[in-house]
């Protein structure tokens, strides 16, 4: 019986629209998460498999030792691809010629990612191959074949083999970033490395192998792999390594993870704000059910089989319109990316029914109690019920909810703290402030029939709803300021750090006496450089006078100790410098004087891995000289701009007595490549280290980055606009009601206009002010605890926050109610009845 009697109310409300605003808010909800999670899925999924190609797989397992075989034939077994690299260094011999090189040998599944670029004569163009050396033959770098001064087609030495120099290596998808490395590549086939009898007991030698496949194949071949890695092993990916790539894809899946997060808040609030106005709308009719008779259980029943239904249809209309809008936003992402973006996984699906169920049932529980709790006299005493308003329980709930939410969404409790805690404290200031505004309103002293003195009586009036209206509005456009700042910043860091004339070269290996005509052939020939830095490679031997720990291979037979203090297993590249490098920063001490003496200056990163600090004193060991230098000041430094850098920088006293050879980065046009080439040949001895390839990459990535980033900030800013809205469709009725009183009572039609836009500017401004204000404190907590930025505030948007937000909310509310001041008297009166 009460099923039917259900029903046929559900029917009714439905008709009547008052279902409307509370299943526009959960369709809202389910579809604004979907579409930012399937869309920043799939893209993740995109640009994680694109940046694969610089590890030229999808995982990797590193090792200074011999990886065992049944490793890949599981993994085969489980559908994967795999490939297998060795590295070594080694001599290559060309007649009288000589030159130590990087051996690169490869199985003939290489790579498994990316693409390896050849040429066939030294000045002919690179082309993509499918191939690996043939057995017997030798790929190699151009520098290489400068160096030995031979030919394509060339015969070549290595170790005890003989091969055939018959490609010019190019591009690799791995090449090492690191311009201290050799760029004198050696390219030949793994079944090759017996007949070369370079590898011996003890010789140093790093293995790899490639693993690539389906995320699902890949986890579950981990699964199996970890509990048999031995310490010796690492596993990693490309986001893994410490790189500019893997800086640029982690900021990327932070902001895309954040951008999620917001729109989970926005959502949320659409959804708290319409379950607790439908349920206010429904007193009345309780109350009338309860004086014909009607129990509690009954109409306990009935209103929650209400909450049932709007709950279902509404979740099952924002999947299918939330999945139409992400498959028409990823072909359009797909065709600016040239490329096929990969399928969603179940977990946005699963997010967006969660996060709508949710917050139907959450948001909507104790406004329900509420609701059953309307005494029958509110038919006679229409105030009665209104106490019910204001629940500080109601408001624990939600704020729970949202907060739990969250966290599921993003699955770290740090980042959703920041955002969770900076969005209490704005609302917490917001009431504040409505207080004030609201309640001082009659103290303001302005004249009867004024436009402002209508507009504020009328906040003072809706002082309960003004105030959740401004802080729905605050938190909107509070948000859509951090996050399009936020993308301003990491848009702008990115840029900065590759800007159109970045270098794209390196050049090592640079001797005293060749330093000043490479400088005049560069500058004759318009090529810029950075600045040529002096090197000398040498070791940490103690701290304060205490010897430190020197880490060596199993094969030297000797043993780390373990009782000596924490050290560098390995040498570094030490330079003097009489000024601070441009893109480093001091960040304490004080930079060297001409009257320095043994001084050095450390990257922010030494301190904890040589447990030092200012005023400490450093043994240096080069060859077997050592000498002691104080640290007198620490660096930050930005590793991701293509120029050299250095963990130990000393002062020019120092080391100016110890051979040194240069290193420099320059920018090479492509109408210089030739020219570049000739100066290669000039001076064999010197390493040139080609980037160009890497910055392509890194640019290629950061654009779809970037294309991904404006999306999501568009579907974000439509919620946020759509919150707004849902506001002030919530108070129309009490509107009307407002503008059939003031015409009875003589009001013009441009006074109401009038006051009906300042209030809404009014409201508009107060919560831009306040939103800016906050947004701008947690971007300076976000962009250092998340994005690694340097922290900084933006005091233009403290001026573009209120002017924004009363623009738009003036605009957006003035055009959801022309309608309703376009009808006449009788007509507002007909649609209140």
């Amino acid at each position: 019986m009460w099923a039917k009697l259900a029903l046929k109310l559900f029917s009714r409300e439905f008709k009547r629209g008052e279902l409307t605003v509370i299943s526009a808010a959960i369709a809202l909800a389910v579809l604004t998460v979907l579409t930012l999670s399937m869309v920043t899925d799939r893209i993740g999924q995109s640009i994680a498999q694109k940046s694969s190609a610089f590890i030229a797989a999808d995982r990797v397992l590193a090792s200074n030792h011999q990886l065992p075989t049944e490793y890949m034939q599981k993994a085969q077994e489980q559908s994967l691809r795999t490939a297998k690299i060795t590295y070594f260094d080694t001599m290559l011999f060309a007649g009288d010629e000589m030159q130590l090189g990087s051996v690169k040998a490869v199985s003939d599944s290489y790579p498994l990612k990316g693409e390896l670029k050849v040429k066939t004569r030294l000045t002919s163009d690179a082309i993509v191959t499918d191939e690996v050396p043939k057995m017997g033959e030798v790929w190699l770098s151009e520098s290489v074949f400068y160096a030995l001064n031979i030919q394509v087609g060339s015969q070549v030495e290595l170790g005890a083999a003989t091969f055939t120099a018959s490609r010019v290596v190019a591009e690799e998808p791995d090449a090492p970033f690191n311009v201290f490395s050799s760029s004198q590549r050696i390219l030949i086939n793994e079944r090759d490395i017996d007949a070369t009898q370079v590898i011996q007991p003890g010789s140093r030698v790093f293995y790899r192998q490639l693993y690539a496949g389906e995320q699902s194949d890949l986890d579950t071949f981990y699964a199996w792999l970890k509990p048999q890695m031995k310490e010796n092993q690492q596993w990693y990916g490309v986001k893994d390594r410490q790189s500019p790539i893997a800086n640029s894809l982690n900021r990327a899946e932070s902001f895309l993870l954040l951008a999620g997060l917001l729109g989970i808040i926005l959502a949320a609030v659409a959804i708290a704000v319409s379950a607790k106005r439908y349920c206010e709308r429904q007193y009345d009719p309780v109350a009338m059910m309860k004086t014909l008779g009607g129990s509690r259980a009954t109409i306990r029943k009935i209103y929650l089989l209400h909450l049932s239904l709007v709950c279902t249809m509404s979740v099952i209309l924002g999947l299918v319109i939330g999945y139409s809008l992400q498959m028409i936003a990823s072909d359009y992402l797909a065709q600016s990316m040239g490329t096929e973006l990969p399928s969603a996984s179940a977990k946005p699906w699963l997010i967006a029914v969660s996060t709508g169920v949710i917050c139907a049932v959450m948001f909507s529980i104790k406004p329900l109690l509420d609701l059953f709790d309307i005494p029958p006299l509110r038919v006679l005493r229409r105030n009665l019920g209104d106490r019910l308003l204001v629940s500080k329980i109601h408001l624990a709930m939600s704020a729970l909810t949202v907060f739990l939410l969250m966290w599921l969404f993003s699955n770290n409790i740090k980042i959703t703290a920041i955002l969770f805690t900076s969005t209490a404290f704005l609302i917490v200031v917001l009431f504040g402030l409505s207080k004030l505004i609201f309640g001082g309103g009659r103290k303001l002293g302005l004249s009867p029939g004024n436009s402002w003195s209508l507009a504020i009586a009328s906040i003072q009036k809706r002082a309960n709803v003004n105030a959740v209206q401004l802080i729905s509005f605050a938190l909107a456009i509070k948000l859509l300021l951090f996050l399009i700042v936020l993308k301003n910043d990491m848009i702008s860091d990115w840029q900065s750090q590759l800007p159109a004339d970045a270098p794209n070269s390196f050049l090592v290996n640079i001797t005293e006496a060749e330093l000043e005509p490479i400088t005049s052939f560069l500058a004759e020939r318009d090529m810029p450089t950075s600045d040529f830095y002096p090197i000398v490679r040498g070791r940490v031997n103690a701290v304060n006078g205490e010897l430190v720990a020197r880490e060596v291979s199993l094969e030297d037979n000797e043993k780390k100790d373990e009782e000596a203090r924490s050290g560098i297993g390995r040498e570094l590249n030490l330079t003097w410098r009489a000024e601070l490098p441009k893109q480093n920063e001091l960040i304490d001490g004080t930079w060297f004087t001409e009257n320095s003496v043994a001084e050095a200056s450390l990257e922010e990163s030494m301190l904890a891995r040589l447990d030092v600090e200012l005023g400490d004193t450093l043994t240096f060991l080069i060859g077997a000289q050592s000498f002691d230098a104080k640290i007198t000041s620490i660096r930050k430094v930005n590793w991701n701009t293509l120029k050299p850098n250095f963990f130990i920088i000393l002062s020019p006293d120092v080391l100016q007595s110890f051979p040194a050879t240069y290193i420099s980065s320059v920018r090479v046009n492509k109408d210089q490549k030739r020219e570049f080439s000739e100066l290669l040949r000039q001076y064999p001895t010197v390493n040139a280290i080609d980037v160009e390839s890497f910055i392509k990459q890194i640019r290629s990535t950061i654009e779809q980055v970037s294309l991904a980033i404006g999306f999501v900030l568009a579907i974000v800013v439509a919620c946020g606009a759509l919150v707004l809205i849902s506001q002030v469709q919530a108070s129309l009725g009490e509107r009307m009601q407002e503008i059939v009183i003031l015409r009875t009572l003589g009001a013009k039609g441009r006074l109401i206009k009038n006051a009906t836009l300042y209030e809404f500017l009014l409201l508009g401004f107060t919560a831009g002010l306040v939103a800016a204000v906050v947004s701008d404190v947690a971007l300076l907590i976000v962009q250092k605890q998340m994005f690694e930025l340097a922290g900084k505030l933006h005091p233009h948007i403290w001026l573009i926050g209120p002017a924004a937000g009363g623009l738009f909310v003036a605009c957006l509310g003035y055009l959801m109610i022309a309608r309703t001041m376009r009808k006449n008297t009788q007509g507002l009166l007909r649609s209140l009845g």
